[in-house]
């Protein structure tokens, strides 16, 4: 049988899956001589690498918490993850390790840096040093767990205002979401008669979408191609060289392969299972995509990180286009008025609450946040707004929270608007979401200027930009208004803001 191996599409190194379990168990047995601890956090920030899985999986055979780090984060958001979780250790790449160390160098429960490449850029331990020393595999004991209770990863999600949270996920939640993720791909392949034997990774696997889906495909023994970043000839390069099965994508790159005028110049026709996630995806693209591309039915997905990303996949061949799907097995889904709370039938927008095996432990060092979140059913508030259909399929129609999702990522109004409030020349402000094909939706804010105060929008953008990570900047624009619209406790009316929005967006067309 051919070794599977772990491929980067860059540069077409090669790794088997034996190499890794090496490497990873050499990887574990020296952490724990540096003092790692069952429970201990480390934190990994680094772009899509063959280092990033070797880690990751040495840190859970430790017993260890994996928390892993944007590595498009500013200072002023590493050093709030970095609060919350207390890490250890924390490995870096050489893109983020001065920005990781200035943020780190302070902080007294980080005890050591490690760094991935052969560069000293900041004081730390190497990588390669940590794993040359063979370690006999049949000799190595993973450290005993209590899978239901034990926390394995502590991912980051914005929750629905602020700085982002630590979720907390346990070594059941993955073992969960890994056997789910096989029933969903073995239903696909023996209803559409195809196989699977090689994927492509292209989302981040620092993101909770791109670690834990391409986890779990590793876990079923299938080749991974994996891209760094996206570029869009080698991405259709790469799927062409590699006959790629498998991908999972986001909306703006079902748009690239709805409407880029490359596509049709690549063969694509070896791709028979593409699932796209972390924010809806329209029912025209889904169409668009299967027929320019030849490639059939987009399966769209959808899920949150409290509950271990996935809650819904569509399985059918492309009868329910727009639909996310059916409830994951062992996961109950309720639709509640947004006013009353009182339980919705077929077609009846409202919010989605979620009863599932797959919810999280809760927020790291904020127990009453994720508390907050449930009922006495144990239903977990997710503040999207859908409804279902006569046959149980379910559509993601809004977001009832504040969320803004650009590209996938998300990004908290408040947090940009806490920002803008700290610039002198701003009276008040409020941020809401610009609707954009390509990235889902785009940061503006609406912005009351100082008396007197002379600032320009180009000014305002590139002081934001200075601040936040690329995901969180104003690319819809800045809008000057007289007045913020708020409730009489002092909350801003988004739905007001949208409306002024629409009103000036129309008034251009």
């Amino acid at each position: 049988m051919r070794p599977v191996h772990r491929i980067c599409a860059e540069t077409g190194k090669s790794v088997t899956y034996m190499t890794i379990l090496q490497s990873s168990v050499n990887l574990a047995v020296a952490l724990q001589g540096l003092g790692l601890k069952k429970g201990d956090v480390v934190a990994l920030s680094s772009e899509n690498r063959f280092e990033f899985t070797v880690t990751s999986l040495a840190i859970i055979y430790c017993g260890g918490v994996l928390s892993t780090l944007n590595v498009t984060y500013s200072p002023g958001e590493i050093i709030h993850i970095l609060n919350i979780t207390k890490p250890k250790f924390i490995f870096t790449s050489p893109i983020t390790a001065q920005n990781i160390y200035d943020c780190s160098k302070d902080l007294q429960h980080v005890e050591k840096l490690i760094l991935f490449g052969e560069y000293d850029i900041v004081p730390g331990v190497f990588y390669d040093d940590l794993v040359k020393n063979q370690v006999n595999i049949d000799d190595f004991t993973l450290v005993d767990v209590n899978g239901a209770e034990d926390v394995v990863a502590v991912m980051c999600s914005s929750g629905t205002t602020g700085l982002p949270k630590g979720v907390m996920l346990t070594h059941v939640n993955f073992l969960t979401l890994s056997v789910h993720m096989k029933y969903y791909l073995d239903t696909s392949q023996q209803r559409h008669k195809h196989n699977v034997t090689n994927a492509l990774s292209l989302i981040p696997w620092f993101h909770a979408y791109g670690f834990i889906t391409t986890l779990a495909i590793m876990c079923m023994h299938i080749e991974i191609v994996f891209l760094v970043r996206f570029e869009e000839q080698q991405f259709l390069e790469t799927i062409q060289k590699y006959k790629i099965n498998m991908m999972t994508i986001v909306p703006p790159l079902a748009v690239f392969l709805a409407k880029h005028p490359l596509v049709p110049r690549y063969d694509l026709s070896s791709l028979n299972e593409v699932w796209c996630g972390a924010a809806p995806l329209s029912k025209e693209i889904q169409a668009a995509v299967s027929q320019r591309a030849g490639i059939g039915h987009i399966r769209q997905g959808y899920g949150l990180t409290e509950v271990t990303m996935a809650c819904c996949v569509d399985l059918t061949g492309g009868g329910k286009q727009g639909s996310c799907g059916t409830p994951a097995p062992g996961m109950k889904i309720k639709v509640l008025d947004i006013d009353t709370g009182k339980k919705l039938g077929p077609y009846e927008e409202g919010e989605l609450w979620i009863k599932s095996p797959l919810r999280m432990k809760g927020y790291l060092g904020d127990c009453a946040a994720g508390d907050a979140l449930l009922d006495a059913e144990g239903y977990l508030q997710t503040g999207d707004v859908g409804c279902y259909d006569e046959d149980g399929f379910f559509y993601i129609v809004d977001r009832l929270k504040e969320l803004i999702k650009y590209k996938g990522f998300q990004v908290a109004p408040a947090e940009l608007e806490a920002l803008l409030l700290r610039l002198s020349g701003v009276a008040d402000c409020g941020v809401v979401g610009r609707s954009d094909e390509i990235a889902g939706e785009l940061p503006v804010a609406f912005v009351v200027p100082q008396p007197g105060a002379s600032l320009s929008a180009q000014e305002i953008q590139a002081y934001v930009a200075s601040k936040v990570s690329p995901a969180k900047r104003l690319r819809g624009g800045v809008i000057f208004v007289e007045e913020i619209p708020k409730n009489p406790s002092g909350k801003i009316l988004r739905k007001e803001l949208r409306k002024m929005l629409d009103t000036k967006v129309n008034s251009k067309l």
